[in-house]
Order: structure tokens, then sequence, then C-alpha cells
């Protein structure tokens, strides 16, 4: 009988035992399967809290803006000098006029040339003439120094940058023509272009319809 009982407290207890390693290894896999979603998660957040962290460098490269002021006169309805983006278009002053008057001859405009800072634009009325050459007025309706009514460039008048403008004429020979005309007082003739050392006859006949001396 003892013996009996001996066996079957032995058999409970390794039951028990058993049963107790069991308990304790689904327990501790649980927590390990909670421990590695917590992990996960919090990873997770992580990665998403990098995603959206700005960057330090946000807002550098953005493209600075520059601009010019040019001024309008003529068949405007607010004639005036006016701030716009650098690389404008006499189309886009136009518009920031007010846009033009039922006279502007719009024939004339070239409306797509770009505008350099300090451009004076002249819109004519239709049929309008210059009144006065000294003014020089282009048919571009942008006022230049050097250009007069018929848009050509006149040689005793004209800067270095206008000059260049001309086929076969750099800075240097721009630069030369300028020196010619101080040294001579006038331009008389455009024939006196040969006169000047690196412009020969065939340059001369080249730009006979482009310059002008008045």
């Amino acid at each position: 009988m003892k013996l009996k009982e001996k066996i079957v407290g032995a058999v409970t207890i390794l039951v028990l035992s058993i049963v107790f390693l069991l308990f304790g290894y689904f327990s501790n896999k649980d927590k390990n399967i909670e421990f590695e979603e917590v992990f996960t998660k919090d990873m997770s957040n992580k990665n998403n809290a990098l995603e959206v962290l700005p960057s330090d460098n946000e807002g550098e490269g953005e493209r600075e803006y520059k601009t010019i002021v040019a001024d309008i006169k003529g068949a405007v309805k607010n004639p005036r000098e006016y701030e716009l983006e650098e690389g404008a278009r006499i189309r886009d002053l136009i518009d920031a006029a007010g846009g033009l008057t039922s006279e502007a001859d719009e024939n004339r405009i070239k409306f797509s040339q770009i505008l350099n800072d300090e451009d004076c634009i002249k819109i004519y009325s239709v049929g309008e003439e210059v009144e006065n050459e000294s003014e020089i007025f282009s048919e571009t309706a942008i006022v230049k120094d050097g250009q007069n009514s018929s848009g050509k460039i006149n040689l005793n008048k004209a800067s270095s940058s206008e000059l260049q403008t001309l086929p076969g004429i750099g800075e240097v020979k721009a630069q030369s023509i300028i020196d010619y005309r101080e040294n001579v007082g006038i331009i008389k003739s455009v024939d006196e272009l040969s006169n000047i050392t690196g412009i020969g006859a065939k340059t001369v006949e080249k730009l006979r319809d482009m310059v002008d001396i008045k």
C-alpha cells in the first residue's frame, strides 16, 4: 500500500512539474512576443518620426527673384515706371501699366522683347510720328541713346554695348569706334569707319544700312 502511494505521489509530482514547465515556457513566449511587438512598433514610430523631421537645409536653394525697373510712356492707361521681375517682356510692362489705350499702334510693338533695367518704353498711337528726333525712339518702342527712329545704330551716340550688336563688331572694335569719334569730334560719314584699324571696306558695306550718323 505504501509503495502504491509512493508511486502515485511520484507521478503527481512529475505531472505538476511538467505543468509548471509548460506554463513557464508559454508565459515567457508570450512576453517575448509582446516585447517584439512593442519593439517593432517603437522602431516604426521612430522611423515615421524621422521621415517627417524637417531638413536642416529646408528653404535653402530657393530661387531668389531679381527685379528691374522700367519706364513706359505713351498710349498706355497708367504711364510711369514699374518694378518687374528680371527677364520680363514688353507685354508684362504693358500689363503692369493697365494695358494699351484704344489709340495704341500694336503693329509697332514687339511684345515679346525682353526688358533691361532702366529701359524706357514708348508706345506710339496710330499715325503718330517722332516729333523730335533727339528723343530717338526706336521701332521696338525702347528708347536707346544710340538708336534713331528707324532702329539704326547712331555711330556718334551709341554705347560700346550697342555697337557690339552690329555684326563683326566686338568689344575691341566698339571701343576703337568710340575712341575715333572722340578724337575727330563727330563722325560725318559712315565711310569713316574704314579709317579705324580692323574695319575694312567689306565691313563698312555690311554695316552701311545698319548705322547712321544723325
